[in-house]
């Protein structure tokens, strides 16, 4: 077959048709679906891939170097064969607790010299949005982008700085917020994990997403409701692969990747999870299918609760009792007793209770309370709701119940506005079956200790910000850092909404933004309205954009910096995926191509800070040695990798050395095996009340309903004939880096899938061309191509997020494949939930043939 030649500035690349579907398409498919289905390509170990690529006549072969894969924020297990200093190929790593390899990983040698790559330091010559650069040297960008931040804090203040992220880096923006004196380090999250932080922070006293996961190695029956493997961290799929046994029901308005195996596919209309997961508790309740013993010992279902939503403590029903000793009905005694003393907890108590006071109240179990709310969902109900059977609901739940099944906690939820209730709701459903740190169940990671860069301590009455690495800022100059964030003014238990940003740039609300940092994320492709991003980015005094690659974003700012890739630097941090707590580490294994000079993010946000605001830097350990970007790889890096692994070799009582050791020769260094049934077993979660928590009481003191329950989505529905659900995921293959390189142009699918009854019913034939516009954005339109596919649920229109729709004039101008498609965040209306402020990037929206 014909070559396919893939151009960058240096040079072709030249590969055959069967090598690129071999390294890239296969590896992908294969590694998205479970073991036991369609099987194209098993992931290859090093000595395979050495074999495949066994010489005909002597020639070189990679060498390869064990590291962490960066194509999205996975960090997954790799090792990058090297041959004539450039990447050409990645392989899993054998016995890694997160094993890559994905369609991103495979894309890896089509990162490192692409034409889009960022070489040297560019500065705005033409208006914002025309994408007019011209290279600079370092020290003239630094000099002017410090020059221009004294002048905005001289007058609006340092917490006029923002910056705000994705994974990348996100370790060190701690540091930079004390650095520039602004506690806006805002990250991704509002319209990715949030409300599943939310939600898991509530129930089970855990945040981040990846804190909690299934134990896909042992599961039983693996319920994915609104979530797919495949679109993320490809050492989930490996896990979920290794399990023969598994049996997994997928819950999506499109079938993703991972049904195309043994995996049972429900589609379900779009924002209705909510319903069907309390459906589920519904039939788990009513038929009795809960693990009655679990949720007595180590949830908060016997807890009573009054009429006003609040708890029965010590303190309602005993002077001087305690406000946090929560009150249970011991039916042993046939009293009403402290949590902590009953030894026959009730489920199902309800009666009047004798206050301290004199008074009586009326209580009744928190399990009562999820029991009556479950019941507005029963499977007929529920069915009218979401579109799912209700005998297929009523089967799943016993399946789900008999199994002693475990539901995803999901990653990417922030997709029609009511995903906290969904996630609240598939957390409950764990309890009920009692799958909480057990084995094969929703398992809490076992720490690996990694410490903060930087942390508050105090020392002699005095409070400093000390770093990881020895240096410490006294309180003094701790200027705006320690206040609380703009978007944490507004919306009290976000852990980031970028939304905030905007409107303080754009209303001054609550303060004036002036000047933002926007490091290896892309909000045009990210946050809903693309649109308020734009008019954003023009009203500011100052963007400074770092990334790798040219994006989006790039066209508005001011200053282009071209940060390091990867494969180009050092890095120690915990595995992310695993259910063990281990470290492991991305190594620098080759330099950048000759023709450019990328220098680390961290690097350069200290010299720009050491330019602007001298003594801040000096304080955090910055030395002016530093600025020779050889001193700060040989000197500055070291320092704080020695310091990490001394906190995780005392931590452990293992040798430095050995870990070190390990860690260069392997990739990572396994601490400690997940042991379990430890939380809520042997210690407490983090919690209120110590237990898994049905009835979330941190939720109650926040303001919200404890219970789940479901909510229309929050945007517009369909109604018209010509009116569709648009919804969007990622793939094995999206990542904001993946899908501008080469690879994609053929493994990414850009086009908007439709159901074959609607393209029958419309007269749309795969491959037309149709005009979608926004219902709740009236005048925000995109021109995409269909593909008419069984695939997507009736009444629902698929996008991949990221894939497409990219606008910047330099990707317009070469015609870049990835112009081509929807960016769906220009169609979704800002739609954030008022206390956590996650929003929602699906939408709805009516079509026109073209």
């Amino acid at each position: 077959m014909g070559d396919i030649i893939l151009k960058n500035e240096q040079e072709k690349i030249k590969l055959t048709r069967r090598d690129f579907l071999k390294t890239a398409a296969f590896t992908a498919l294969a590694l998205s679906i479970p073991s036991g289905g369609l099987k194209l390509l098993e992931s290859l170990t090093e000595s395979e891939a050495l074999s495949e690529q066994a010489p005909t006549s002597a020639q070189p072969l990679p060498a390869y170097i064990a590291t962490s894969c960066g194509m999205c924020g996975g960090s997954c297990g790799i090792k990058v064969g090297i041959l004539n200093n450039k990447p050409v190929a990645a392989v899993p790593i054998e016995g890694h607790p997160q094993p890559g390899l994905c369609g991103r990983a495979a894309m890896l040698p089509w990162l490192y010299d692409n034409a889009l790559r960022l070489k040297k330091p560019m500065k705005r010559v033409g208006n914002r949005g025309e994408g007019s650069f011209q290279e600079i040297p370092w020290d003239q960008a630094l000099n002017e982008i410090a020059s221009k931040l004294k002048e905005i804090v001289s007058k609006y203040g340092y917490k006029s700085i923002a910056i705000t992220y994705h994974d990348c880096w996100s370790s060190y923006i701690p540091l930079f917020t004390y650095l520039f004196g602004t506690p806006n380090g805002i990250p991704h999250v509002s319209t990715c994990h949030l409300a599943g932080s939310a939600a898991r922070s509530q129930v089970l006293g855990i945040a981040g997403p990846n804190l909690v996961d299934p134990d896909y190695e042992n599961a039983s029956y693996l319920l994915l409701i609104g979530r797919s493997l495949s679109t993320g961290i490809m050492g989930q799929v490996q896990r979920a692969r290794s399990n023969s046994k598994l049996r997994i029901v997928v819950v999506d308005p499109r079938m993703p990747e991972i049904s195309f195996g043994n995996a049972e596919w429900i589609p379900i209309i779009p924002g209705t999870d909510p319903a069907f997961v309390l459906s589920l508790i519904n039939v788990i309740i009513e038929e009795g299918l809960y693990d009655a013993n679990f949720l007595k010992k180590y949830t908060n279902a016997p807890f009573l609760i009054k009429q006003d939503g609040k708890p029965l403590t010590e303190a309602d029903v005993k002077q001087g009792g305690s406000s946090t000793t929560y009150m249970v009905y011991d039916s042993s005694s046939s009293s009403i007793v402290p949590y902590t003393s009953a030894s026959q907890p009730d489920l199902n108590y309800q009666g009047n209770v004798t206050l301290a006071d004199g008074s009586t109240a009326s209580v009744k179990t928190a399990f009562l309370l999820l029991k009556d709310r479950a019941s507005q969902y029963s499977p007929s109900n529920a069915s009218k709701i979401t579109g799912v059977d209700e005998d297929t609901i009523r089967r799943i739940a016993r399946e789900f119940a008999l199994y002693r099944g475990v539901a995803d906690d999901t990653w990417y939820a922030a997709k029609n506005g009511n995903e906290y209730d969904a996630v609240k709701g598939i957390l409950i459903l764990n309890a009920l079956v009692g799958n909480i740190d057990a084995m094969g169940g929703l398992v809490f990671q076992e720490s690996a200790g990694i410490p903060s860069i930087i942390t508050l301590v105090t020392s002699g009455g005095k409070t400093y910000a000390k770093t990881i690495y020895g240096a410490s800022m006294p309180q003094e100059m701790f200027a705006d850092s320690t206040q609380k964030r703009v978007d944490q003014l507004k919306y009290k238990l976000t852990l980031g909404t970028f939304d905030a940003v905007l409107d303080a740039i754009l209303k001054d609300d609550p303060y004036p933004i002036r000047a933002l940092f926007v490091i290896g994320t892309t909000p045009i492709l990210r946050d809903m309205n693309a649109s308020k991003v734009i008019e954003a980015y023009k009203k500011l005094d100052l963007v400074v954009f770092i990334n790798v690659l040219y994006q989006d974003d790039a066209d508005y700012a001011d200053y282009i910096l071209p940060d390091t890739t990867f494969l180009e630097r050092d890095e120690i941090f915990a595995t992310k995926w695993t259910p063990h707590a281990v470290v492991q580490m991305t190594r620098k294994v080759i330099e950048p191509p000759e023709d450019s000079d990328p220098r680390e993010a961290v690097w350069a946000m200290f010299e720009i800070a050491r330019r602007a605001f001298p003594e801040r830097a000096y304080a955090l350990g910055w030395k002016d040695e530093y600025a020779d970007y050889s001193k700060f790889e040989s000197q500055f890096v070291p320092s704080v990798i020695d310091a990490i692994l001394n906190s995780v070799s005392s931590k452990w009582n293992v040798s430095k050395d050995r870990i070190k050791q390990e860690l260069e020769t392997n990739g990572f260094y396994l601490l400690k095996r997940k042991s379990y049934y430890s939380r809520p077993y042997k210690s407490p979660v983090g919690t209120p009340s110590g237990r898994v928590e049905i009835y979330p009481l941190a939720a109650l003191a926040s303001g919200l309903d404890p219970l789940p329950s479901y909510s229309p989505p929050a945007y517009t529905l369909p109604s018209a004939p010509n009116e569709f659900y648009l919804v969007n995921s990622k793939s094995p293959t999206t990542s904001l880096t993946a899908t501008i390189l080469e690879p994609s142009k053929f493994l990414e699918d850009r086009k908007v899938w439709m159901n074959p009854k609607d393209a029958s019913r419309l007269g749309i034939s795969d491959g037309d061309a149709i005009e979608i516009e926004s219902i709740d954005l009236p005048g925000a339109k995109v021109i995409a191509e269909v593909r008419v596919t069984n695939r997507v649920r009736e009444g629902v229109l698929y996008t991949r997020a990221q894939a497409g729709g990219r606008r910047a004039k330099k990707l317009v101008a070469m015609r870049h494949f990835s112009t081509n498609g929807v960016n769906p965040e220009f169609l979704a209306k800002v739609s954030l939930h008022p206390i956590i402020g996650y929003g929602a990037t699906n939408c709805s929206v009516r079509i026109r043939k073209l």
